[in-house]
């Protein structure tokens, strides 16, 4: 009967730990921009035509900091913009449905944005060619 409760413990044990392990890997490998912390209003701006504000953040915590942009439209607000290891930032409207920042061009419906948590560079297939052809044509 003894061995029969340590058997039981030790599968726990290892259910516990699998368990966990998979939480830690799922919050590591599948970031989502929505749940970020909040931080301090540094910037905010308004589009053209006054429906949308972007504000943006600066986020000083235990592992460093990081800026986060936000878009809100009618009292509804969503996280467009993550970049973690930096306490500057540049951003503005280039029109009312896209905005600059860090040199990152993005759309303010975008809930997907950018952050730098994924894991990829805006040079992988041909995203930042596409980005900023996109941008420099709003001028032309």
């Amino acid at each position: 009967m003894k061995n029969l409760g340590f058997k039981f413990l030790y599968f726990i044990t290892a259910v516990v730990i699998i368990v966990e392990l998979g939480f830690t890997v799922k919050g590591s490998l599948f970031t989502d921009i929505a749940e970020l912390p909040v931080g301090t209003l540094t910037h905010t701006a308004v589009s053209p035509s006054g429906e949308r504000i972007m504000n943006i953040y600066l986020v000083k915590n235990n592992v460093g900091v990081a800026v986060r942009g936000e878009i809100t439209k009618g009292g509804k607000s969503h996280n467009i913009f993550w970049q973690t290891g930096i306490d500057n930032v540049q951003a503005v409207w280039i029109d009312d449905k896209t905005v600059l920042i860090n040199e990152i061009p993005l759309e303010a419906d975008d809930t997907f944005g950018y952050d730098s948590r994924r894991g990829y560079s805006l040079f992988d297939e041909g995203s930042l060619e596409q980005n900023f052809t996109n941008y420099r044509g709003q001028d032309e």
